[in-house]
């Protein structure tokens, strides 16, 4: 019995962590970049800092998300090219996300990839790649498709804590 409880503890993280193999690979490629992870209750924190206006919008924007990990690497430090998006991309798809839409927005060009079981939203990926970064937005849970730009420029524009 005992020993159950202690094992139940230490697989309990890897259970929780909810975010793809490859994103949690690509963060450990690059132990320099900047990383941002989010918890529906850190999400809700975020109310309370938002201007009044801003804070319906925001609510709509993030109430069905579970978790969110940003990670962002900065090119001009490592070594990404386009044979590296290429197999980030192929990586993503053999973790069972599947090609959703490209944008293209302020310099930025992204890419959403999202995985459905049985035809609800499990997760979404975003791959935010301009001249100096290379970002990953990894999220567990749905976010309104047509906000998908406005999370992306509001989670680029964070520099840094």
């Amino acid at each position: 019995m005992k020993r159950s409880i202690i094992i139940s503890f230490l697989l309990l993280p890897a259970l929780t962590y909810g975010q793809s193999r490859t994103t949690q690979k690509f963060h450990e490629e690059h132990e320099d970049a900047q990383v941002l992870f989010f918890y529906k209750s850190t999400l809700k924190m975020l109310y309370e800092v938002v201007e009044i206006e801003e804070t319906a919008e925001l609510k709509d924007l993030l109430k069905d998300i579970e978790t969110m990990k940003f990670v962002r690497v900065d090119k001009n430090k490592t070594e990404i090219d386009k044979s590296y998006f290429k197999e980030l991309v192929d990586e993503y798809h053999d973790d069972d996300f599947e090609d959703l839409m490209t944008m293209r927005q302020e310099g930025m060009n992204i890419n959403v990839y999202i995985k459905e079981s049985g035809g609800e939203t499990k997760g979404l990926v975003l791959l935010m790649d301009d001249d100096q970064n290379l970002a990953v937005l990894d999220i567990k849970g749905f976010v309104p498709l047509n906000k998908l730009a406005k999370l992306a420029s509001t989670v680029q524009d964070v520099d840094a804590f």
